[in-house]
């Protein structure tokens, strides 16, 4: 090493590294309260019963079992799915510890703020408003089963137990289809009988149908063969009084019917009576609503919504969640306790 390196690096040791704090200013008065994580996917209790229902009519024992099937069978009816978001809760706000997963249903800058919002929060998200009005809103409200703590709050449900809960009800419906498809196989046979009873009488009202229409076209044949030849008979009669010969030929008849009548008089006054045609059924039976005697062997997680969050999420910051308010209306016998963190 050169010595005038030596000289420079010793210098530079005693140069200590000067910060104005500007790498540590936050653009926004609101704290960073959480972070979206994963989105979490459950059927709702009141539909587990049709989804193994669909479950046993539209697949093999195989596919019943296969995870990939039943997703894809969800995917066509999304009203029977719930939604939730997981956020990662940083900091601790009120009862609820920080540094914790919540379950959360997400609302996207809501017209209205549910549930009796107090005059600090609409103050907060006003400010919010203000400071940054290209920025989102999400209405937060986690999720909490039927247990509370000493203090009469309820008690958050987990990511976790969630998750555990939407698989046990995908597992539910699979061994209901398991167990009960042969039943709504056979119920689906039996409403299928009217339709193709309905099937079998549009067919033979159709080939009765052709039936007729060709037996009204011979019929019309030779009633005009009737006609020709008694014209032509009238013609020659007055031929033979007039001349004394016949020059008009006599037509023959182009049917078997009309060769099996000598007289064309009698062929004309000859009237066929045809059967009317029963109305065919309108539509095919719809399957009977087998949903209705399905047993329902499930006693699903009991899970409230309360305990409202505001976040507002900027847009150079996606999935970064800053706190505005949080509040709880704690019930009791002698009114209501609020519980507020702004």
């Amino acid at each position: 090493m050169s010595q005038t390196a030596v000289l420079d690096r010793q210098r530079t040791r005693g140069l200590t590294c000067e910060s104005d704090g500007r790498e540590f200013e936050d653009q926004s008065p609101f704290g960073l309260q959480g972070l979206t994580r994963d989105v979490l996917q459950i059927v709702k209790p009141e539909f587990i019963t049709q989804l193994a229902i669909t479950l046993a009519l539209k697949g093999t024992r195989a596919q019943i079992r296969d995870s990939e099937f039943v997703k894809r069978q969800l995917s066509y009816h999304p009203e029977w799915i719930d939604e939730y978001q997981v956020v990662h809760l940083i900091e601790k706000s009120l009862w609820i510890q920080g540094r914790s997963d919540l379950v959360m249903t997400l609302t996207r800058n809501p017209s209205q703020i549910p549930d009796n919002p107090p005059p600090k929060i609409m103050e907060a998200l006003s400010r919010a408003y203000a400071l940054h009005p290209q920025s989102t809103i999400w209405y937060g409200v986690p999720l909490f089963g039927d247990q509370k703590n000493s203090e009469g709050l309820p008690i958050p449900v987990s990511a976790a137990e969630v998750r555990n809960e939407a698989e046990r009800r995908i597992k539910i419906a699979q061994q209901h289809a398991l167990r009960w498809g042969w039943f709504y196989l056979a119920m689906l046979g039996i409403g299928r009988i009217p339709a193709r009873c309905a099937q079998a009488w549009r067919i033979m009202d159709a080939f009765v149908r052709g039936i007729s229409a060709g037996v009204a076209r011979y019929w019309k044949t030779a009633r005009e063969d009737a006609r020709r030849r008694a014209r032509a008979e009238f013609q020659q009669q007055l031929e033979h009084f007039r001349f004394g010969c016949v020059k008009t030929e006599l037509p023959e008849h182009r049917t078997w019917l009309g060769r099996g009548f000598d007289s064309a008089g009698a062929m004309v006054e000859f009237q066929v009576a045809f059967v009317g045609h029963l109305a065919p059924f309108v539509g095919a039976a719809a399957p009977l609503a087998i949903a209705k005697f399905a047993p329902m062997l499930f006693v699903p997680l009991t899970v409230v919504s309360c305990d409202p969050f505001l976040f507002v999420e900027l847009p150079e910051e996606p999935g970064k969640l800053r706190h505005v308010g949080h509040w709880y209306w704690q019930q009791k016998n002698d009114g209501e306790k609020l519980h507020l963190h702004v």
